[in-house]
């Protein structure tokens, strides 16, 4: 009665589900950091996203929750660059629980954001989010003449990785509409951009999409007419598993399995076809992904029909109503209802069957009016169209250009007094440019060399820094300690003569002994032992116990990833960065309370040291006499990271340091 199409959309741009179950240490150590409430706001918003990101895959209520904190801090605090990303954090999150409607109302909030701010790409991205959900609702019109919307926006970007994702989404659109040769073109189109980018998850995605042609000429009306073309499905299908198991792509490979399923169940292996497709409503159940789970039963379904289990095959089938009856899927429910009535014409319960088979019919011509393949036909025409359009217009423009050519050439004997003087007036304007040109290179050679110069000034400096302190540790703190340890010797060996005698040798004995004290101190100070040997989260809880005597001041540290070493110059840099901070807020900032924070995550390493102190005019920042804070910018863009001061008189200080560790 029916051929069913279970394909359904792979390729995602902008809204990537989780593909894997994320630790809940890490997560529990964001929200910590988070919700603390001396984390600067600029901080909790990015931390506020992060978190829903990673608790999208196994706890997608709580998911909203803190999508919804992001949202409200980006709204006190008016970004709006980070309010659109808020809405479709929050659209994402409605998608996944297949609430389409309010999925829409944030997408299209994030969508007016971002197109007021410009920001071409991510606008590219909200306009796919908003196609797929079009096409979970089986509008399919609309998805595809926003899929050709992006596609244009990055194409004019040259963007290729993410042209790559938007044709595979259109080819699937046609897919879904049995126009194979327009999936087929758009899917080749996309897999050549995705070899020549090396993305090899979306040459899987692609894949499994040619694997579905392949297995539409092989089966028809359910009937395997092709076993070669089989065959080559299977091998896509089996291609594409290696390599989205290879990169744990959970979503993906619940499509996969599902497919290999189909393949089996075309050979009447109905065993192993069952497996394959409980295998994929596992993953899909683990998701919460109420469309693919549909998918999965309606499979299920089938599979127990074609062994004859028609209650069983019945009870799959409706359950897989009751998930698309809300997501108004008019193309899966046109699928439900002929499989149904199959169920029950085995049952041999005539009545039910002709009452899904009139369902049946009503979606049928439901899904392709809505659908309206010419228009879809027109749209493609009308892309294709534009194309060529910009190609004639280009050919028109050299055509006038020869005619203006020819005409100069006929009045040139008129205008060579012009011509000499434009030529001049050339010369002079290239002169003048060469000139600039110049200018500008010798600029950024000073600029550079004076940066090599600032870097070699900062690592000869750690080095002298490391060579002084060895050696007074190692000479002169160990020539003391043997001095001392000869006049302890001398004491028991000579007879002192009175007090005055005895009181000269403990007073010389005292000396000694404050010296290698102090040899020790200043060698400590110049490169601390605990740094050296235990890493910068050690050295950096030494420093603050040491200055934690100073009379009415409180600090307060948290450190939060950095469980491993960091590069041994990084690690040195940072932690005078974060001495000459400390120094500076001890000396000039009259506070009694710092709030430092050092949070390791993403391939970035973010210090915030914030205190209550008198504060400063960010502006006059330039004018400071002091070289404290200009050694605190150079050792910062030393390691290419950058550091912001927030300040107000009166209202104390906040330091951001921001650098990357990859």
């Amino acid at each position: 009665m029916t051929n069913i199409r279970f394909k359904y959309i792979l390729l995602l741009f902008s809204l990537v589900f989780p593909l894997f179950f994320v630790g809940q240490t890490n997560v529990d150590s964001l929200i910590k950091v988070a919700d603390n409430k001396s984390t600067h706001d600029t901080i909790k918003i990015k931390l506020y996203g992060d978190i829903s990101w990673e608790l999208m895959a196994s706890d997608i209520e709580k998911a909203l929750l803190y999508a919804n904190k992001e949202l409200e801090l980006s709204t006190k605090t008016n970004r709006k660059a980070d309010i659109a990303q808020s809405e479709s954090d929050i659209g994402n999150i409605y998608n996944r629980k297949s609430s389409y409607d309010t999925a829409i109302i944030h997408y299209n909030k994030a969508l007016q954001l971002r197109k007021e701010l410009k920001q071409e790409v991510k606008v590219a991205g909200v306009y796919v989010n908003i196609a797929t959900v079009l096409m979970r609702q089986s509008k399919f019109k609309e998805a595809l003449d926003i899929n050709f919307k992006s596609l244009k926006i990055v194409e004019k970007l040259g963007d290729e990785s993410k042209q790559a994702i938007i044709l595979g989404n259109i080819g699937n659109l046609y897919y879904e509409l049995e126009q194979n040769k327009s999936a087929e073109l758009f899917f080749r189109k996309g897999l050549v951009i995705a070899k020549k980018t090396n993305n090899v998850v979306m040459q899987g995605n692609i894949l499994v999409n040619l694997g579905g042609l392949k297995f539409e000429i092989a089966v028809v009306n359910d009937s395997l007419v092709n076993e070669t073309e089989l065959d080559s499905a299977l091998i896509y299908y089996t291609e594409a598993r290696t390599i989205l198991e290879q990169t744990n792509s959970q979503y993906n490979l619940g499509v996969v399995y599902n497919n290999l399923g189909r393949i089996f169940a075309a050979k009447k292996d109905y065993t192993k076809a069952l497996d394959f497709y409980k295998k994929g409503l596992e993953i899909r159940l683990a998701l919460q992904d109420n469309f693919g789970i549909g998918l999965s039963y309606m499979t299920i379904g089938e599979i127990e029909r074609l062994n004859k289990n028609y209650d069983k095959s019945i009870d799959y089938l409706k359950k897989a109503e009751q998930l698309f009856l809300p997501l108004k899927s008019s193309i899966n429910l046109k699928q439900i209802y002929g499989k149904l009535a199959e169920a029950y014409q085995g049952k041999n319960d005539v009545t039910t069957c002709l009452k899904y088979y009139e369902l049946y019919s009503d979606y049928k011509d439901s899904v392709y009016n809505e659908a309206n393949v010419d228009k879809m036909a027109e749209m493609q025409t009308k892309y294709e169209t534009e194309k060529k359009d910009l190609a004639i217009a280009k050919q028109q423009a050299e055509l006038l250009a020869n005619e203006a050519e020819k005409k100069r050439q006929q009045t040139f004997i008129f205008s060579l007094i012009g011509l000499v003087v434009l030529i001049v007036a050339l010369a002079y304007f290239i002169s003048s440019r060469n000139k600039i040109k110049a200018k500008a290179r010798m600029d950024a050679e000073i600029a550079s060399q004076k940066d090599l110069r600032s870097k070699a000034v900062i690592e000869a400096e750690e080095k002298e820094r490391r060579r002084i302190a060895q050696d007074l540790h190692d000479g002169v703190g160990q020539i003391l300690s043997a001095a001392k340890l000869n006049l302890s010797g001398l004491e028991s060996k000579i007879k002192l003569e009175n007090d005055e005698q005895t009181l000269l040798l403990k007073n010389a004995l005292d000396l000694v002994n404050d010296s290698v004290k102090e040899v020790r101190a200043v060698s400590h100070n110049m490169m601390p032992n605990t740094l050296i040997k235990l890493g910068l989260a050690s050295a950096v809880r030494e420093f603050i116990t040491k200055i934690g005597s100073v009379p009415n001041l409180k600090i307060d540290l948290q450190i939060v990833g950095l469980d491993d070493r960091l590069d041994n110059t990084v690690e040195t840099v940072l932690y005078r960065v974060i001495q000459e901070v400390v120094s500076n807020i001890i000396k000039h900032a009259n506070a009694n309370q710092i709030s430092m924070q050092l949070i390791k995550h993403d391939g970035e390493l973010t210090v915030m040291i914030e205190d209550n102190g008198v504060g400063f005019d960010k502006k006059k920042i330039d004018s400071f006499e002091g070289i404290g804070l200009k050694n605190i910018i150079s050792r910062v863009e030393f390691l290419n990271g950058n550091v912001d001061f927030d300040s107000t008189p009166g209202q104390g200080t906040t330091v951001v340091i921001e650098v990357p560790l990859v």
